[in-house]
């Protein structure tokens, strides 16, 4: 029997890894949103390669019944929906950690990790609900369960996320999602799982915000007035952030060719009175190295 929290712990620290495409970041958000809703406190942290597109992408939900300000490196429970786990994730694997996936896709990817393995079908009951697509939801209604959110919750934004596509689209997630939690109550049945984080009505009425966000709305707060950036992930949320209230707090916005056009226009704009940002990453902060200089001798 795995219980959860451990002893000793007042979370539970939850990874979910895939493919790109296979619906990781939509699985977070439906969970973040229905566990603040329910009312815990939850951390959210993502990781995804250095590429334009494809590889291999993860989230950590740290789920508690205090405030939680940061992921830890312990894996409680592992949710593979894929093979081809990244070595950063199998090292934090322990005893302690419960993996709950496909042994279609696994294999015997994890039988020397130190886990403990539990097979759930999850891209049979992804293709039962209209397709693969669709395995992702099927994770999402396991760990509702395993957390215990009411099931009327994560319904009620799957139809909210979805409410622009066909109904047929709508229907098939919510079919995922019971599926999901299906597999819940048999794992249940067998007792052989037991996660039970008190929490209840702590955090349901308080704002879940995401770090793009909170540093443009810090960024308005302090006066910023004109943005040039190139669109670099995770920056690029702070772009667009602040693109949707350009007109709202008369920000100038600018998507510039590249990083070496974006700092070069900020600096300029300083220089004209403006009070400028730019958002950028690791490889386009390695690009305004020569503009971060020029700024210095300005200076």
């Amino acid at each position: 029997m795995f219980r959860f929290p451990a002893e000793g712990n007042s979370d539970v620290s939850l990874v979910l890894c895939g493919a790109a495409g296979q619906g990781v970041q939509t699985v977070e958000e439906i969970l973040v949103d229905s566990l603040r809703k329910s009312g815990f406190h939850v951390f959210a942290s993502r990781e995804y390669m250095s590429r334009v597109r494809g590889g291999s992408n993860s989230t950590e939900i740290r789920v508690s019944s205090e405030r939680v300000r940061a992921f830890v490196d312990r894996i409680d429970i592992l949710l593979p929906l894929n093979g081809g786990i990244r070595a950063n994730i199998r090292k934090r694997i322990s005893r302690g950690t419960l993996i709950l996936g496909d042994a279609e896709e696994l294999r015997d990817e994890l039988s020397d990790s130190g886990g403990t393995f539990v097979n759930v079908p999850l891209m049979e009951k992804g293709r039962e609900a209209g397709g693969p697509v669709y395995t992702g939801v099927v994770a999402a209604g396991l760990i509702s369960g395993l957390l215990g959110i009411p099931p009327e919750i994560p319904e009620e934004l799957l139809r909210e996320k979805f409410s622009s596509k066909s109904e047929e689209v709508v229907t098939s997630n919510l079919l995922a999602l019971e599926k999901g939690m299906g597999l819940f109550r048999e794992l249940e049945a067998s007792g052989r799982v037991s996660v039970e984080v008190q929490g209840r009505g702590k955090a349901s009425g308080e704002m879940m915000i995401n770090g793009s966000d909170a540093v443009s709305l810090g960024a308005l707060a302090g006066g910023c007035d004109f943005i040039s950036s190139y669109p670099m992930s995770p920056a690029t949320g702070v772009l667009t952030f602040m693109a949707r209230h350009s007109r709202s707090h008369g920000v100038a916005v600018e998507q510039a060719e590249d990083e070496i056009a974006a700092i070069n226009m900020a600096l300029g704009a300083s220089y004209g009175g403006a009070r400028a940002m730019v958002s950028t990453s690791g490889g386009g902060l390695s690009l305004m190295s020569e503009g971060v200089s020029l700024a210095g001798i300005t200076e």
